[in-house]
């Protein structure tokens, strides 16, 4: 299907930050993409791929574990193919989220804990039934690292040429991976620094202890320079108040992103970084409200 959709997904808005000082931070705005997130070009090359190769047809359920952006970008893209798609998601999902993927015709089955448990109920599906399924299996699938070397670098480098520092979110790890394999080949000096959530940033993908890590990130983390581990209550909820203010209106991965730069930048000149804000917050804001203060913020008065 040809809807120059690939055009679509890679002129998303990049801004400077210009409050941080004496260094050049440009954020890629990813919320402005299709679906909210980043993760829609990922999706959206993993189904083009699948039906180039004829892997994927109207014969087959589409399957996957996800309860965030790629579930949405899923059932979204899978509506506009014309595709079934099934997800298996935690029960503790937002419930405005599963109303979203809903509205798009997506299958949901809820299951308990977590999104690893989620990973190990869909593959038992994919298994007693291969036939009826295209398993995405988005964490082992090399068309999802594919999709940000084509899609998610190209733009930016167009726009912004030269960087000395590349900041992405450890979730599939394909944003950082396949991004950090197209920089490198350009640009061999440039470093690489990845944000590991410990604990509810990203709920359960914590890297140091997450079963189902997917294949890819072992076979290639080496293209990371550092890894930067960051807490919910630590790194991003300090600076939900301030980030309102200034009108950055990403999701608090993006906070603890761009939390962490300005750490890094303290007493340092002239670098040129680009951070990966993933996402939008309008799903999650009920989390949040508990943590604004209006007195902070002139417009909420």
């Amino acid at each position: 299907m040809k809807l120059d959709i690939e055009k679509l997904l890679m002129e998303v808005p990049i801004t400077k930050i210009n409050h941080i000082q004496d260094n050049e931070v440009y954020t890629v705005l990813e919320k402005f993409n299709m679906c909210g997130s980043i993760k829609v070009k990922a999706v959206y090359w993993i189904l083009k791929k699948a039906i180039e190769e004829n892997k994927l047809d109207k014969n087959k359920i589409i399957l996957e574990a996800s309860s965030g952006n790629t579930a949405i970008s899923l059932a979204y893209l899978a509506n506009l193919f014309d595709l079934k798609v099934e997800l298996v998601i935690p029960d503790n999902t937002a419930p405005c989220k599963k109303k979203l993927i809903k509205s798009y015709w997506a299958i949901l089955i809820e299951i308990s804990w977590t999104t690893d448990d989620a990973i190990e109920y869909r593959d038992k599906l994919y298994k007693e039934n291969p036939s009826k399924y295209f398993l995405t299996d988005q964490f082992n699938n090399i068309d999802n690292l594919e999709a940000h070397y084509n899609l998610t670098w190209p733009h930016i480098d167009k726009k912004i040429g030269k960087i000395d520092f590349f900041v992405a979110w450890l979730g599939t790890t394909g944003t950082i991976l396949w991004t950090a394999k197209y920089l490198k080949e350009k640009y061999p000096d440039i470093k690489i620094i990845a944000i590991n959530p410990l604990d509810k940033i990203e709920w359960i993908k914590d890297y140091n202890i997450i079963r189902n890590i997917g294949q890819f990130y072992k076979d290639y983390n080496y293209l990371i320079d550092e890894v930067i581990d960051v807490k919910y209550l630590d790194d991003a909820i300090p600076w939900v108040n301030a980030y309102i203010e200034e009108w950055y209106f990403n999701w608090i991965s993006s906070w603890a992103i761009l939390s962490w730069t300005k750490k890094y930048l303290e007493w340092k000149k002239w670098l040129k970084w680009v951070i990966i804000a993933p996402d939008w917050w309008d799903y999650y804001f009920s989390e949040l409200i508990k943590y604004i203060d209006k007195d902070k913020i002139k417009w909420c008065k």
